[in-house]
Parts: C-alpha cells; structure tokens; sequence
C-alpha cells in the first residue's frame, strides 16, 4: 500500500489516497476530488472507495464526485445525519456540502476488504457521535480523534470529552504494538509517542 497525502479544505484536511496496485481507496476527500482522480489514474488506478472518518464538511466536500465515478462510500451510521445537515459546519464558510448517499453504513467492528486490503473498523466517538478509525495493517487513519501531541476537539455538535478520552485511552492505546497514525490534520505520528506524550493523558473536561 502506498499512501499519498493531499491538503483539501480552508481547514487543509489530510486526504489520504492509498494505492493498492491497480486498486485505490480515498480517507476523507474534503475537496479535489479532481486532482484525486487524475493522481489514481496517473498511477494505473481505480478508486473503489471513500473511507470517511466523520461527517464534518472539510472531511465530506469532495465526496459525492467519487461517488458519481463508481467508489463506494463508507460512513458511520450516527455521522450519516450530518451530510445534509447544517451540523456539518460547512455554513462557516457560506458553502453547502454536495449531497451523498452513503452506500455502507457501519456501527463499528466490522472489518471491510477494500481495495483488495484488510480494513479493520474502529468506532471512536468524541469528536462526532460517529468518529471512526481505519486499522489498515500498520496504518492507523484516525480523522479528528488523534493528533500528533494533541486530540480533536468536543465542542461541536454530538461531541463529548470523555467518550473521546475513552476512545483514544481505551480503544487506540490498548491495540496491540505500534502503528503510524495518519491523523485528519497536521502531522502524521506513531501510537507508541502518543502512548507516552498525548496530553489526553492528563486532561480533563
């Protein structure tokens, strides 16, 4: 799997494409669905599917073009009420977040094939109600749950700090050896430095 990050949004998401030999799978498109596109074909490739992290607007923009091209979009069953909701935030920036239809809905545990790779599904509710991470062998794609040295944050629609800490301290820590975290924004990091330096370790509401 090669994993290549592009910046989408005012927010400068982390979009992630990882190309699987002639197989692709997209994290989080908040915009250049476009430029995603003609990357994947530039590389003799096909985009399968959409990962979605949650459902806010800089993570959900530039799906439904994907979509529209044949990827199969994957969400959150409690984050799929945001994508027609102004809950998305994308009223911040007067825009309106392109209509989509979820084509698999997930409750969390679930682990997916795509794109010919093994997609373990992690249901880390806190920033949204239906914040996920993807395990994809040593890869964990953690959207807004953790950051490098930092975590995302509770203060929007159906977010909550202590389920976060919980889905960081006893879901994400508690996996077993280490893995490199490619988070929703900002740098990527690894699970052991955040084992020992995330200050969600001290932290409280």
């Amino acid at each position: 799997m090669e994993i290549t990050l592009f910046h989408t949004s005012e927010l400068a998401t982390d979009t992630y494409v990882a190309i699987n030999g002639d197989r692709a799978f997209v994290v989080d498109p908040g915009g250049s669905a476009d430029e995603i596109m003609r990357f994947v074909e530039s590389h003799g490739a096909k985009v399968e599917a959409v990962l979605l992290t949650h459902g806010h607007y800089d993570h959900i923009f530039g799906v439904a073009p994907l979509q529209e091209q044949g990827a199969l979009v994957i969400m959150h069953k409690d984050d799929v009420h945001l994508v027609r909701s102004f809950k998305n935030l994308a009223f911040w920036f007067n825009k309106k977040v392109p209509p989509f239809t979820p084509d698999i809905t997930l409750s969390g545990g679930e682990t997916l094939n795509v794109a010919g790779l093994d997609v373990k599904v992690l249901h880390t509710p806190g920033h949204t109600a239906g914040g996920v991470c993807y395990v994809v062998g040593d890869c964990i794609f953690s959207g807004d749950t953790l950051f490098e040295l930092s975590y995302g944050r509770t203060d929007f629609y159906t977010g909550s700090f202590a389920q976060l800490k919980n889905s960081i301290v006893n879901k994400l820590f508690r996996l077993e050896g280490d893995y490199k975290v490619y988070p929703g924004h900002n740098n990527a990091t690894t699970l052991d430095f955040e084992r020992r330096n995330n200050p969600i370790l001290r932290d409280t509401e």
